[in-house]
Formats: C-alpha cells, sequence, structure tokens
C-alpha cells in the first residue's frame, strides 16, 4: 500500500523524478556495455512500460482529487453492483456491451474538484479483444445526440460522442487502454502512447483515493461533510471483505499535532451531523461514526463497514454525487 500510496501523491506533485532516474541508469548500463565489447546489434529485452497513467491524466486535468480502483478485485464483490448504481461509468460504456465487472482491470478518475465532472480525465485498463472493442465504440457513436464522430489528427484513434448533454472524447491509446477526455483536452491524448498503466497494488486495497487541499476539492452540498483547511490533503484505502462489506482506511497529514487532534474532533462533529439525524428528542444514525483520531501531525481513521451500512452510504454519495 506504501508504494501506491507515494506512486499517487508523488504524481499530485507532478515531479516524475523516478523516470528521470531510470533513464539515467538505463544510459549508463548501454554505455557499460558498448564499453565492455557487447555488439551493437545484440538482442536487449524491451525496456519496463512507465506505470506513468496517473500522472499524465492528472497533469491534463488538473487533477487534486483522485480515485485507483483495481477493479479486477472487485470482480463477485456486491460493492460491483453499487457502484453501478451510482453510473459513473454508464455515459461512456452503457449500450457498449463492454461490461465493467468482466471487461475492466483497472480504473483511474481524476479531476480537478469533486463537483468538476465535466473536467475529469478517465483512464481505462480492460481486457477487451480489439474486434469487440471496435463494436462497443461504434455503438457508443449511435448512441450520441448529436451524431458522434471519428476524431482524426489526434495520433491515436479516437471518437467524439455526447451523451446526456456531455461531449467526451474516447480514444484508444493503447490496446488495452481506454481514455475518455474533455473534448477540449483531445489532443492531449497521444500522451499516454506507451504507458504501462498504473501501480501494482502491495496489500489487499481494492480502492485508492487521494484529495489534495480537501476542503475546497472535497466541498460539496450541505449534506456532505465539510473538511477542515488546515488538512493538507487525505487519502482513503478500501479493503473488500468476503461478507460483502469493507475495511475503510483514512490518514492525511495536518499542520501540527495539536491541529491534528481539532482536525479529528472536528470531522467526527461533521460526521455526526451528516450521518444521522434527529425525530423529536431521538438521534437516527445512518451509519455509526467512523471515529478520526489523532497520530502525531497526522489524523486517521479505520473501520469495518458493514454490508447494510454500504448500501446507505452508496445511498447518501448517489444523492450527493453530480449528474
Amino acid at each position: 500500500m506504501q508504494s501506491v500510496r507515494q506512486g499517487l501523491l508523488a504524481a499530485m506533485r507532478r515531479a516524475p523524478l523516478g523516470l528521470l532516474v531510470i533513464a539515467l541508469a538505463l544510459l549508463v548500463v548501454s554505455c557499460g556495455s558498448a564499453s565492455s565489447g557487447t555488439p551493437v546489434d545484440a538482442e536487449m529485452p524491451p525496456p519496463p512500460k512507465p506505470r506513468n497513467a496517473a500522472a499524465i491524466a492528472q497533469s491534463i486535468a488538473g487533477g487534486k482529487v483522485s480515485v485507483l480502483v483495481y477493479a479486477d478485485r472487485t470482480r463477485g464483490h456486491p460493492i460491483m453492483a453499487r457502484l453501478a448504481a451510482l453510473d459513473l461509468w454508464g455515459p461512456v460504456l452503457g449500450g457498449t456491451g463492454l461490461e465493467p465487472e468482466r471487461d475492466l482491470e483497472r480504473a483511474f478518475v481524476t479531476a480537478p474538484r469533486a463537483d468538476a465532472a465535466g473536467e475529469a480525465v478517465i483512464v481505462l485498463e480492460h481486457n477487451v479483444p480489439p474486434e469487440r472493442l471496435a463494436s462497443g465504440l461504434d455503438a457508443l457513436l449511435s448512441r450520441s445526440q448529436p451524431p458522434g464522430s471519428r476524431e482524426e489528427g489526434l495520433g491515436v484513434p479516437a471518437v467524439r460522442v455526447t451523451i446526456k448533454g456531455h461531449t467526451r472524447v474516447v480514444a484508444t491509446v493503447e490496446p488495452n487502454f481506454l481514455v475518455v477526455l474533455p473534448a477540449s483536452r483531445a489532443r492531449e491524448a497521444r500522451r499516454f502512447v506507451g504507458t504501462g498503466g498504473f501501480p501494482d497494488p502491495t496489500g489487499d486495497e481494492a480502492a485508492i483515493a487521494v484529495a489534495v487541499d480537501p476542503a475546497r476539492t472535497l466541498k460539496g452540498p450541505r449534506e456532505a461533510p465539510r473538511v477542515p483547511p488546515t488538512l493538507r490533503s487525505i487519502e482513503a484505502t478500501v479493503t473488500l471483505a468476503k461478507d460483502g462489506g469493507a475495511l475503510v482506511a483514512l490518514d492525511g497529514p495536518s499542520e501540527s499535532p495539536e491541529q491534528a487532534a481539532r482536525d479529528a474532533e472536528f470531522l467526527n462533529d461533521e460526521v455526526e451531523r451528516t450521518t444521522s439525524f434527529r425525530i423529536a428528542i431521538v438521534t437516527v444514525r445512518v451509519v455509526d461514526p467512523i471515529g478520526f483520531f489523532a497520530e502525531g501531525d497526522r489524523v486517521k481513521a479505520k473501520r469495518r463497514v458493514t454490508p447494510g451500512e454500504l448500501d446507505k452510504l452508496f445511498g447518501l454519495l448517489s444523492a450527493v454525487l453530480p449528474r
């Protein structure tokens, strides 16, 4: 989990230092091989493709809120049906014959803010054969209102479609990668050519979400919990349980240990406010509080969520997510 966390946070800072180090190392190795008499035309294995899809997507979108889902780990778990009910991918995959639970391996979404769906960039790693993918994109074109079109001059095969009033460009940047971009950023699609996708998970996590400046980027309607401005970022990891529930862990840096304690108290009050309501003199809770606490200058929380609570949480998400 630590390596995935570092990879996503490094992408937020747009500092491709790791790629420079790899490039320099390859240069040193190649020079050393030449000086030792290795034939120039000797076959060398191709270098691994960089796992840079998240960094590219974030740089295009100005992404401050990002979610990486290891979709292969959600197969057969009830959470996939709950995700489908939110219709997050319906505008792109609906009616194409492509099934997220069957066809997706990993999915990444990034946007400047949680309420900026129109500016989001989506990267889908899939296992769909070329013929079925082509049929799916043809179906997507036929659903577009006004009629869609094939985009030329982007350096990669792409279609422009308008679904539910939103115009997007869907590009096949690699045989197993689809990228969905706002039409205004279509020319950025070629930047994904040669990508190796995303970091492998190091633990059992099925999803990781990261928000930078969450007080601003996660600001939503009054029904959503507020985040204190002193919390610089926050990360959530979700690990699925066999009984249909999940383990949710949150972690974020504050300004100091004292401020972390105040931030944890603030978040606990916000969670209480947004997950409970009063009927006469009785308080009814939708879910039990998650319980934030301070650990040094960090704010953390960890909680086992039951299948019933997941149903309630997804119901709340459906009410507050932008459409």
